[in-house]
């Protein structure tokens, strides 16, 4: 009955709230990718618990019968039922090998996992910011269009009363044909940013969501913590413990492949009761059998396996080593990106304030005669730019700062309340 309701309110298109925390837990539930990489998990967990049954011996019934045709004098039939008990008593650890094998790699698999979760939270920050910004910019060109209408508006009367020449109603007209179509393309943006936003989120594309604006407003209030402490942090994010764990499962494999020039010892016991209806009796009999299995030439097979899991394990070892430069190097340079953005979020406010005066100057000497419409057009259209600007600014802020989270394995960047 609940699904029944949310699909009527969709249907009709019912605008409803929606907060980032929201659509990041919707997100988290909903993700066609997390959930094909959570049973990934779970086809890893139960592969590491199918190695604990290598510690336990394996019984067997087996059940045969034969029936003999054509043979003189008659055609008899014979049948056999056996118990068997397989107990690998000794193999040089590799039962204890695989186990500890398959575990690292449950536990990578674990580490990956949370990496993925973190990539999900990324892309729905970078789709709600992205989709809130391209909001109020289309806020921003219809209060735009208000203003060229406004402006249109006074040079048709102007040149009614000939105070004005034709080139300046003229001007006027561009200018308004051009925000009507820098308008279509804003609320375009808009809705193409909101349907990637519904699409990490499983709602329908087409749904309209009122989205939580201050998300924006909030960034300009916060400092950057020392490159150290985000280096420090960052070191500990999943994919790190991830590549730890694979190259512990890589050094247990060069000891499996070590362990395979040794003999293994088995023991095995079974009740056996077979049948021929030739002597019209059965036989009962049991065996106990102890046995050693040393394979002690197959060319230079095992040697050659051997240098590979080395290699294999020199691999992951230099692949850690890697990720820590490229991990530092990007983090360094999203610092200097972040606090640049902060800087340029100054500079668009004073842009704005600028813009702002400017548009009101250019207007009152319009009304009383002192301006042409050149400069109360161009105004109109600073003022519009620096609005953009400005959003833009803050919109660089959260998508850098949703980055460098996400490159430091974090749910929420630290900042403190020091402004820049």
């Amino acid at each position: 009955m609940k699904k029944a309701i949310f699909l009527f309110f969709l249907l009709f298109n019912t605008s409803f709230g929606l907060s980032l925390d929201k659509a990041i837990n919707l997100s988290l539930k909903n993700h066609p990718y997390l959930k094909q990489q959570k049973s990934y998990l779970f086809s890893s967990r139960y592969d590491y618990y199918s190695t604990f049954g290598n510690f336990f011996p394996s019984v067997t019934l087996n059940f045969s019968y034969a029936k003999f045709m054509d043979v003189y004098p008659s055609d008899y039939f014979s049948r056999g039922l056996s118990l068997n008990i397989n107990w690998t008593i000794y193999s040089s650890g590799q039962n204890i090998l695989l186990n500890r094998i398959k575990e690292k790699l449950f536990r990578a698999n674990q580490e990956s996992y949370r990496e993925d979760v973190l990539d999900v939270i990324y892309q729905v920050k970078k789709a709600y910011y992205t989709a809130v910004a391209k909001r109020e910019i289309w806020k921003v060109r219809k209060f735009q269009l208000k203003a060229a209408e406004k402006n249109y508006q006074m040079a048709r009367k102007k040149l009614k009363l000939g105070l004005v020449t034709k080139a300046d109603y003229l001007q006027a007209k561009v200018r308004l044909e051009n925000v009507r179509y820098s308008l279509l393309n804003a609320e375009n943006d808009f809705r193409k940013s909101l349907a990637e936003l519904c699409s990490l989120i499983g709602y329908p594309l087409s749904c309209e969501v009122k989205l939580d604006t201050s998300v924006l407003d909030n960034l300009g209030e916060s400092s950057i913590p020392s490159f150290e402490k985000l280096e420090k942090i960052a070191f500990n994010r999943p994919v790190f413990r991830q590549y730890r764990y694979e190259i512990k499962s890589a050094k247990l494999q060069s000891i499996q492949a070590l362990s395979t020039f040794t003999p293994s010892v088995f023991v095995s016991y079974s009740l056996n009761r077979d049948y021929s209806s030739i002597s019209g009796s059965s036989d009962s009999y049991s065996i106990l059998r102890f046995g050693l299995s040393w394979t002690i030439f197959e060319g230079l097979k095992r040697y050659y396996s051997y240098l590979s899991a080395k290699e294999n394990e020199r691999f992951y070892r230099y692949r850690l080593k890697e990720l820590k430069r490229q991990i530092k190097l990007s983090l360094y340079n999203l610092y200097l990106d972040l606090k640049t953005s902060y800087k340029n979020l100054k500079v668009s406010k004073e842009l704005l304030k600028q813009a702002e005066e400017n548009y009101r100057q250019a207007l009152g000497e319009y009304r009383v005669g002192k301006g042409d419409i050149i400069s109360l057009v161009t105004a109109e259209s600073s003022l519009a730019s620096a609005h953009e600007t400005y959003i833009n600014s803050l919109l660089n802020i959260a998508v850098t700062k949703s980055v460098l989270e996400r490159e430091m394995g974090i749910k929420s960047l630290p900042l403190e309340g020091k402004k820049q």
